[in-house]
């Protein structure tokens, strides 16, 4: 990755909202070259947000670069990404100056929780519409198309285990049901993603089943599964018929199903 990327992602002087601060793009990039500790690299990089008037209203800025840099960094940098989000939480919470006693902390906590971090992401990445805009006629497009799909998911089962940013663990659910349960899902796609899910987060979501998780996203009634709010571990063992079923499909669907189906049967089974 060149650098380049970094000086890409600050605000140009005359329009400061544009992207993020220097001195947060420096930091990210001295993380990026293991120059320094994700504790170092998070205090470097909120320290240009804590000296502002207002930090709440700009913590879009410095989420926005953290966001990039989940989906658009190397795969491999995804880990220490939520290494370095989670470093960012467990800050301790700013004194208010004066100027901003009244204004921003009047909010809550600065870092505690990653406030409006899940609502960005959701807002940037959580479209439901992805499906009409999917690339048909053109196979190398939709194969960057897919693969930003399913990096997505990772990075969302990658937050949610590790308590980064609010993301819920119903996200994992829904991308698992939508793609298990729908006549019309775009296999292609969504079984991977559920793989990246039930391959992350699979202890959590199995958990689920056995204690019987309520959960929002099972609440809307798809083509295979009667509305039902709850997990469960018969709907669990659904979920792996359909995924062996789903082995007779493109191989790209079959790799993602066959190694799945074996995780989630290592769940069940209780040696995972």
């Amino acid at each position: 990755m060149s650098d380049e990327w970094f000086k890409c992602k600050i605000a140009p002087a005359d329009a400061p909202e544009d992207g993020c601060h220097p001195d947060e793009a420096k930091s990210l990039q001295d993380y990026y070259h293991k120059k320094v500790s994700a504790q170092e690299a998070a205090q470097a990089l909120t320290r240009p947000i804590e000296s502002l008037e207002n930090p709440y209203d700009n913590l879009y800025r410095l989420w926005g670069l953290l966001i990039d840099a989940l989906v658009e960094l190397p795969e491999r940098e995804i880990p220490n990404l939520v290494q370095l989000l989670d470093a960012i939480q467990r800050l301790p919470e700013p004194s208010p100056t004066e100027r901003q006693t009244g204004s921003a902390h009047s909010e809550g906590s600065l870092w505690r929780g990653l406030p409006r971090f899940g609502h960005m992401w959701a807002d940037e990445h959580k479209q439901d519409h992805w499906r009409d805009t999917l690339s048909i006629k053109d196979a190398a497009k939709r194969a960057e198309q897919r693969a930003k799909h399913i990096r997505k998911a990772q990075v969302e089962a990658r937050l949610t285990v590790a308590n980064v940013g609010g993301i819920p663990l119903d996200w994992g659910y829904d991308c698992i049901a939508d793609a298990l349960e729908r006549r019309n899902a775009v296999l292609d796609f969504e079984i991977p993603a559920a793989a990246e899910w039930i391959t992350v987060a699979g202890t959590r979501l199995y958990a689920g089943a056995v204690d019987g998780r309520e959960s929002w996203a099972l609440e809307r009634r798809r083509d295979f599964q009667k509305e039902d709010a709850k997990m469960s571990t018969e709907r669990w063992s659904f979920w792996m018929k359909r995924m062996k079923e789903l082995c007779e499909k493109s191989e790209i669907v079959v790799v993602a199903a066959q190694a799945t189906g074996r995780d989630m049967e290592a769940l069940k089974a209780g040696s995972v």
